[in-house]
């Protein structure tokens, strides 16, 4: 079967940067690409005015701003292609990029992400600490090195995608979301070296918000697919307490050796009854898994 490709682009607020986007990824419509599909979330600065008239995009429009992942699905399930390649309207990622990426595709990757190399000379401190928090967190899940967790220039193929665009973010942390999905339902993700750019116009990110967001996100995820592991860091996390209250009875005042012992016995069994709960749910997981094999 001929692959068709095409291309999503979410799209909020972006009309100092979108034409030249555009522009930038014109020299492969018809080459590689059948459609290039904007979704544009809702703008209010005009950009939506620019992009109505444009006959080589297929526009898809929200009435406000529904969010990153939310655009991102919407454009996935108007798309025509059996390939659906992803990318920001910044002009952040290299579009020249996707080339190599669907040929990585095509060898039997089902996830390919542009590993953005030069990262950490364009972002803030508050953003590296909570993206190296987040990749740590991932990994230890996952159990695989992930050399980039929410990269916004992704591969990947239509029917495999759909499949899990309902436990997947509808903001900021979709890439995130994906990722992390994809690696625990054993499906293979090949990280594809880029050079990032500075992106165009001003940053839609507000690093607070999206950051307790993807933190959301991903304690969910983590739930849904590997239960046991949040469950047995927040067991530990309990745990430690428990130890340090304990601790502190003996050699602080602060606290009494009796309620240090109590506290310590205390919130054990807490520790011990939260991690049979993560231990019960990954069982139940694991028998509908079967179930569905099965059937």
């Amino acid at each position: 079967m001929e692959e068709k490709i095409s291309l999503v682009i979410p799209c909020f607020n972006e009309r100092s940067a979108i034409e030249e986007t555009i522009e930038e990824i014109n020299f492969l419509l018809g080459k590689i690409l059948q459609e290039i599909i904007i979704v544009d979330d809702g703008s209010f600065d005009g950009t939506y005015e620019i992009l109505k008239n444009r006959k080589d995009i297929k526009l898809v429009r929200n009435p406000y701003n529904k969010g990153y992942g939310y655009s991102l699905k919407k454009g996935i399930m108007a798309a025509s292609g059996n390939i659906i390649a992803i990318t920001d309207a910044d002009g952040t990622y290299p579009i020249e990029a996707i080339l190599l990426m669907v040929k990585k595709l095509e060898e039997g990757y089902d996830l390919v992400i542009g590993k953005r190399d030069n990262l950490k000379s364009f972002d803030p401190f508050v953003k590296k600490l909570s993206r190296f928090f987040f990749k740590k967190l991932a990994e230890f899940v996952s159990g695989e090195k992930i050399l980039d967790v929410n990269s916004g220039l992704r591969v990947f193929r239509r029917d495999v995608i759909v499949k899990y665009l309902i436990n997947t973010s509808s903001g900021f942390s979709f890439s995130l979301s994906t990722t992390l999905i994809f690696i625990l339902e054993g499906l293979s993700v090949y990280y594809h070296p880029i050079e990032y750019r500075p992106r165009i116009g001003k940053s839609k990110i507000r690093y607070l918000r999206d950051i307790l967001r993807s933190a959301q996100i991903l304690v969910e995820t983590i739930t849904l697919y590997n239960p046991i592991k949040i469950f047995m860091i927040i067991s530990a996390l309990i745990s430690a307490l428990g130890f340090i209250v304990l601790l502190m009875s003996v050699f602080s005042s602060v606290v009494t050796s009796s309620f240090g012992v109590l506290g310590f016995l205390i919130l054990q069994g807490i520790a011990l009854y939260t991690f049979s709960l993560g231990l019960i749910a990954f069982l139940l997981k694991k028998r509908i898994f079967n179930d569905k094999q099965n059937n």
